[in-house]
This record gives C-alpha cells, sequence and structure tokens, in this order.
C-alpha cells in the first residue's frame, strides 16, 4: 500500500500544474493497469502465507514414453528429435535413440502419436485431493500445460487438448472442483511460452512439424536463415549454446497471440487461486503480454471479488527475475531459494526426485521425506513457500514411493505442523550448517543438514518461537541466539509432538535446554519457547550461519 500513497503524494503536488495545462487528471486504484507502476500495486495474500505448502503435479503426454534419458522425461517430445551431432557431446540424446529402438522413425511416429496411448483411465480427482489433504499441503496447483503445448483443459483455442483427445476429460476442470470441495485453494501451472522453443529440432530435422496440420501442437517459430547456427560449436559449453539459440529462435507472433489467448482463457474459465508460469515467458517479445496478463488475472480476481487493487488475493508466480517487476508477483526459484528473509512472499518450486527430472519415470528413486521436511524448515524461515511436484503414471495413479511420502510427511505436519502453518520468520532465520545448500552431480542443491542446523519461526502474535532442530542433536539443544539475551520473559519451553515441559537455563553460551528422549517421528523437531509478550531480539553479534 506504501506505493499507492506514494502515488497519491506525487499526484496531490502536482495537481494544480495539470489543471491549468487543461490536461484530465486520472489515477485507477479500482483496476490494474498494463504497466509496471500499476502492478506494482500488489502484495502476496495472507492464505499463501500461512499455507507454506502446496502439491503440484507434472502429467501430461510424457507420462507415456516415461524415459528420462540424458534429462528429464517431461522433455523426451523435443530430445526424441535430436539426432547426431546435434547436442553438445556430438551424438545423438538418448532419447532419440530409445526412441529408433521402441517406436521407430519419429517421421512415422512423432510425438503426437503419444496422445492416444495417454488415458488416465485410473484418474480420480478426489482421491488426488484427499492425497493432497493426508500429505498436509494447503494448495494444489494442477499441470494446466507444459511445453508441448497439449493442454488438459476444455480449451475452445486448440484441438490439442485431453477433452478431444487422450483421456477425453477435462482434467483440470476435474481436479478444481475436488480441491476446492475440500477447502483447499487451486493452482493451475503453464509452460506453454517455450513451446516454439520445445519442438526446435523437429523443425530442424523436419519431422512431423513441417505439417501445417501438426503447429498448433509444435509451434510456428521463426529460425535464423542458417539452421547450423541452432547447433554446437566445437568447445561450446551447454549454457553458452542455449543463450545463442535463445537469442536466434523466436517466437512468431501467431505463437506469442496464442499464448496470451489461452493463458488468460485458463484463467477465465477456472479463477484460479494460484497460476504458476516457467521461465519460458522472459524473452522481450513476451513483455507485452505478461504485463497485459498480470493485469487481467488481477483484475479477474477483483471482479470475482476474491480481493481488491493492492491485495486482489491471488498469486502469479514468475521464475526469472527480469520477467517481472519486483513486488509486482511472487518471485519463483526452481529447486533453490532465497538465502536471507525476504521482504515479501517468495516460492520455492522443488520435485520429489533429486536430479534434473520431474516426469514420472518407473524405479526411480525419490528424495527421503525428512529431506523434504528440511527443506520446507528452511524455506519458511525466510518467509517462503514450498510447492513439491510429484508424478504420476499415465493412467492417473502415483506410485506407492510417492504416497508414502505424502503420509510420512502429513503425519509429520500433524505433530509438528503448529511450527509451519501460519507462521512467520523470526528476526533471523536460523543457524545454518557446513553442509547445508551444497549441489551434486546433477548441479542440483542438497539440503543435507548437520546437528548445527536450526531454523527459526514464529507465530503472528510474535509471542511463541519454534526453534527446528534439523538433526538430533542428543541430551541437549544451546541457542547462541540467545547469548546476552534477557530470557526472564521465557513462561514455557517444550517440544512438538511430546508431552511435558522441558527444562532450560540461560548460561554464557546463550539459551541451553535440556532435551529427553527423541520423539518417534523422527525427523525436524521443533523446540516450542512461550514468552510472556514478545520475543525478544537477539543481541547484534550472532552466529556465522545466522547472518547469511
Amino acid at each position: 500500500m506504501m506505493r499507492i500513497m506514494k502515488q497519491g503524494t506525487g499526484l496531490v503536488m502536482g495537481v494544480g500544474l495539470l489543471l491549468l495545462c487543461g490536461a484530465a487528471v486520472s489515477a485507477n486504484t479500482t483496476n490494474y493497469e498494463p504497466t509496471w507502476e500499476s502492478l506494482g500495486n500488489y502484495e502476496a495474500p495472507e492464505w499463501y502465507e500461512d499455507a507454506k505448502l502446496g502439491f503440484w503435479v507434472h502429467w501430461g503426454v510424457y507420462s507415456v514414453p516415461a524415459f528420462k534419458g540424458d534429462h528429464a522425461a517431461e522433455w523426451y517430445g523435443r530430445r526424441m528429435y535430436q539426432k547426431d551431432g546435434q547436442s553438445q557431446f556430438n551424438r545423438a540424446y538418448a532419447q532419440h535413440r530409445h526412441h529408433l529402438d521402441k517406436y521407430g522413425d519419429p517421421a512415422e511416429f512423432g510425438y503426437k502419436d503419444f496422445i492416444p496411448m495417454f488415458k488416465a483411465e485410473n484418474f480420480d480427482a478426489d482421491l488426488w485431493a484427499d492425497l493432497c489433504i493426508r500429505g498436509g499441503a494447503k494448495f494444489f496447483t494442477m499441470m494446466g500445460v507444459h511445453h508441448d503445448s497439449f493442454c488438459l483443459w476444455d480449451t475452445k483455442l486448440s484441438k490439442w487438448n485431453s477433452v478431444n483427445m487422450g483421456p477425453k476429460r477435462d482434467l483440470v476442470n476435474e481436479m478444481a472442483k475436488a480441491v476446492r470441495k475440500r477447502g483447499l485453494k487451486f493452482g493451475v501451472s503453464n509452460h506453454s511460452a517455450w513451446n516454439y522453443m520445445f519442438f526446435q529440432w523437429n523443425h530442424i530435422n523436419q519431422y512431423d512439424a513441417k505439417n501445417p496440420a501438426n503447429q498448433d501442437l509444435y509451434g510456428n517459430p521463426v529460425y535464423p536463415k542458417e539452421l547450423a547456427e541452432a547447433r554446437f560449436r566445437e568447445g561450446e559449453t551447454r549454457g553458452e549454446w542455449f543463450e545463442r539459440a535463445r537469442n536466434t529462435v523466436t517466437p512468431s507472433q501467431r505463437d506469442l497471440d496464442r499464448w496470451l489467448a489461452r493463458t488468460k482463457e485458463l484463467a477465465d474459465m477456472y479463477q484460479p487461486d494460484l497460476y504458476y508460469f516457467d521461465w519460458g515467458m522472459n524473452p522481450p517479445a513476451f513483455e507485452s503480454r505478461r504485463k497485459e496478463f498480470a493485469a487481467h488475472y488481477y483484475n479477474n480476481a477483483i471482479r470475482f471479488g476474491q480481493g481488491a487493487f493492492g491485495s486482489p488475493n491471488v498469486v502469479l508466480n514468475y521464475k526469472n527475475g527480469s520477467t517481472f517487476k519486483p513486488g509486482s508477483a511472487v518471485r519463483d526459484f526452481e529447486r533453490g531459494g532465497m538465502d536471507q528473509i525476504a521482504g515479501m512472499a517468495w516460492q520455492t518450486d522443488d520435485c520429489v526426485y533429486d536430479d534434473h527430472n520431474w516426469g514420472y519415470v518407473p524405479d526411480t528413486p525419490i528424495k527421503p521425506t525428512n529431506q523434504i521436511v528440511d527443506q520446507l524448515m528452511d524455506i519458511i524461515s525466510k518467509r517462503g513457500v514450498l510447492m513439491l511436484s510429484f508424478a504420476p503414471k499415465p493412467d492417473g495413479t502415483f506410485p506407492e514411493e510417492q504416497k508414502t511420502m505424502m503420509y510420512e510427511l502429513g503425519d509429520w505436519l500433524e505433530a509438528c505442523g503448529e511450527a509451519v502453518y501460519s507462521t512467520r520468520p523470526y528476526v533471523v532465520h536460523g543457524v545454518v550448517g557446513e553442509q547445508w545448500g551444497k549441489r551434486n552431480e546433477h548441479g542440483v542443491k542438497l539440503y543435507e543438514s548437520t546437528i548445527e542446523d536450526v531454523r527459526f519461526t514464529r507465530n503472528k502474535a510474535n509471542s511463541v518461537l519454534y526453534a527446528t532442530m534439523l538433526k538430533w542433536p542428543g541430551e541437549k539443544l544451546v541457542l547462541e541466539t540467545f547469548k546476552g539475551v534477557d530470557l526472564s520473559g521465557v513462561k514455557f519451553v517444550s517440544l512438538l509432538g511430546t508431552d511435558g515441559e522441558l527444562l532450560w537455563e540461560q548460561t554464557e553460551a546463550g539459551l541451553e535446554i535440556q532435551l529427553t528422549k527423541e520423539p518417534s517421528y523422527g525427523m525436524a523437531y521443533p523446540i516450542r519457547i512461550e514468552f510472556e509478550t514478545r520475543i525478544p531480539a537477539p543481541a547484534k553479534t550472532m552466529p556465522r550461519g545466522e547472518r547469511k
């Protein structure tokens, strides 16, 4: 709201001059306009900051081949067309070789030919919504469309959708009804902006994308005259190639216009509480359409009574830092996040798999639940929200190990959710161990905790502090954060999920809490510290980890 007040101040100061010049005075504070100045009057909803955890799915046509090869299963439609000499390693991608072996020449069996095999015959929206609740999530985000441009809703703008083909069902609508019936918030996920680049090798190699009848699925991009420019140069890294290819392969006006039209349609038909975008809309060609959609989405929320100008009560996610101006939407980080407490709510999107893969692949290990819990506590300690993606099978069922994770996550939240839901960050987010945030061989950050790792959250009244130990430290916990702090206001100390009071004392080292037996839930242990009035601020000198 401060931005609105500043606008008003500037208007008053200049009103006399404007009237003398005969100009009309206009300050629209009822609806959003497609400008960064107008869109900057936004704040994230309280329900979102209270929720902390949402579930999400990567599910679509790519779930049928379910083969990740060199990259990710959901990118199968891109890699299956990529031949020898068209990769950084001067060889065909594993998906292309796999496709030749199992399905034949992509000229004869293209990505479109997987669509009849995507039947979703065992999909049960009510069961999915129940699993979301069982797992402790407060919102559910449904995949609307991935890079492949196959829409999972009853779009009137393309024949390539799940009502006309494949499942013959409006999957988005079924999930929206089931989720809202249970009192959860509902989101949609849209990755279609990058469709113009996604089937790049299909276009270059003149497979089934050359048929105009298929271009609504495969896109209609503008390529440079020299197609060889899309190939890797000698000694070029993948990142260098990608940047060059992105700057030379551009979306056509048709691609841009159909993205905006379908993006608006998805918002209009289902009025989602959250709208997630992948990074494909960051090229400059999309900027005017990004602003137009944001204004449209926020104004829809106002029109349908969800919120008002300045606080539309919906979430619009953007991934790249330059895609939206700070404060105009909610920043999202793929498999990453902030390293300190943020000025407004933000989001991490992550997956149950621990590599680059997001779509279903049989017999692929998933992360241990305790790692997800540790990551969640780190995120919310810095004012973030976790949107965790699962990978259903093409028939609409979840692998057993993914359901087990949901159960385990839900059980932990049942015992310890007081330290999670409706909390806010403390003055410092915690003490961070040396192992936290290191990357694996895939470049993905690992959230491996040690007994050093503690994360802080607090209640909204700022009278209860939760110090969550990510590993069980043994007989006592020493919080150096409170070294030299007046703790005379401490009223009660306990461990969530257990009965009774914990013994504590203030020493020269800080706040020392005596621990009893490790709780049976066995991961992330929140100490509840209740104060008579307000939680005191820490001393100015803090441990190294707290300054991260």
